[in-house]
């Protein structure tokens, strides 16, 4: 049995047709940099997103080569236990605002002299 590389992108919004091409390369980028062909089986992608239309997902997989996955998740019809192991959305884009503030100051700062 071979093992697999499996990449999973968590979505706070409704699902948009665009995320599989996202997500599409992402499995891609994993397939050819992290995979060992004679040891792995092909990357599988799990994009999950707060609500779906079904027959826009239906569509969206239509033309996918890689093997692709939309899931829907409800934060409020998780376990009270795993609500508090979950972040908010609000929680999520507070942390991306934070991680691309303190990239944005970084790339800002003049190269180090050696």
């Amino acid at each position: 049995m071979q093992s697999r590389f499996v990449v999973v992108e968590l979505k706070v919004g409704q699902f948009q047709p665009e995320y599989l091409g996202q997500l599409g390369f992402y499995v891609a980028w994993v397939d050819d940099n992290l995979r060992g062909h004679d040891r792995h089986a092909p990357t599988i992608g799990i994009l999950l997103c707060a609500g779906r239309n079904d027959n826009v997902v239906r569509y969206s997989l239509a033309g996918a080569s890689a093997p692709l996955a939309v899931a829907d998740y409800t934060y409020d019809a998780l376990p009270a236990s795993a609500r508090d192991a979950v972040p908010t959305a609000d929680e999520l884009v507070t942390a991306v605002d934070a991680t691309l503030a303190e990239l944005s100051d970084q790339t800002s700062q003049p190269p180090h002299q050696y």
